[in-house]
């Protein structure tokens, strides 16, 4: 049984890859900045939405998928009859993320939901003040500057792709060939570029 992780939703496949034949991650300086920023958001805006509407923080979601010999787990950041996704972000999207949705989409199957919410919090700013000033009162809605939010409905279709991906990553891993990169600015950011970058 192979283990995924909803993180990993559409993200390259060759991260997956390498994260699940045991690679160490080594994370480039240029990322680490932005690892920090982003635990830090995930930290005190879920301790905010704890105390403020007792939300449950990291539930647990497994997918189980006995038939394509996958699982695949996942932990929400934030749920309260449906699930939220908290995303720090360098800048703020105009639409929702593709792998986020993808994301977010795992979440709303594992936990029977019809719709979730996508938080995207800008990095930059300081996480104090942006979460003092937010506006709640239509929770889980939320309003403020540097915070974009995006209600996201289930999406059948994304499911199907998303599980997809998932088994094509596991027919590379059975038979023992690296799948190939989906090259981009992410590369910059990647855990595994310095594996990847001499396979390119």
């Amino acid at each position: 049984m192979i283990k995924f992780y909803a993180s990993e939703a559409l993200i390259c496949p060759r991260r997956v890859w390498f994260r699940i034949k045991g690679f160490p991650e080594m994370w480039p300086e240029v990322a680490k900045p932005r690892l920090e920023k982003g635990v830090e958001i995930h930290e005190i805006l879920g301790k905010f939405l704890l105390e403020k509407f007792n939300v449950e923080l990291e539930k647990s979601v497994i997918l189980r998928l006995p038939k394509l010999k996958m699982e695949i787990h996942g932990r929400i950041d934030a749920y309260k009859d449906v699930p939220i996704e908290i995303k720090g972000k360098s800048y703020m999207p105009k639409v929702p993320i593709e792998y986020h949705l993808a994301q977010l989409n795992l979440y709303l199957r594992g936990v029977e939901a019809d719709y979730g919410y996508l938080y995207y919090i800008k990095l930059g700013g300081d996480p104090w003040k942006i979460i003092n000033g937010l506006e709640v009162d239509e929770f889980p809605y939320i309003r403020g500057q540097n915070v974009k939010v995006f209600e996201v409905p289930y999406d059948v279709e994304l499911f199907k792709e998303t599980i997809k991906y998932f088994y094509e990553i596991k027919l590379f891993l059975e038979e023992d060939k690296l799948p190939p990169a989906w090259r981009g600015p992410h590369c910059n950011f990647c855990p595994y570029k310095y594996l990847c970058q001499n396979t390119l």
